[in-house]
């Protein structure tokens, strides 16, 4: 419950949630292309054209790897909105805070 509490107060640096989240370079390449996108996010067309692999991959690897951070910390770290895939605004914040 207490670590529950404190959970936004931790800052998820992009290596940690790599390590964590992501199996083979291709997940790093798509939260790494998911990252650049900022707010407006990417469909899973524009990530799959990007890397050249199934458009249909994108969202399964995106789902694991949802999962693996779910088993971890809790939460997501990629959110649908509409048609595009999106970091969640936290992990955002928390890039750029690592970056800084």
């Amino acid at each position: 419950m207490l670590a529950a509490g404190l959970r936004e107060l931790f800052i998820l640096g992009e290596d940690y949630v790599s390590m964590v989240a992501c199996q083979d370079e291709i997940d790093v390449a798509i939260l790494s292309a998911l990252r650049e996108a900022g707010a407006t996010g990417r469909q899973s067309g524009e990530i799959a054209a990007q890397l050249d692999i199934d458009h249909r991959d994108i969202s399964r690897r995106i789902q694991r790897m949802n999962k693996r951070m779910q088993q971890e910390i809790g939460e997501y770290i990629i959110q649908k909105q509409g048609h595009k895939w999106k970091v969640v605004s936290r992990l955002r914040r928390d890039f750029l805070l690592k970056e800084g």
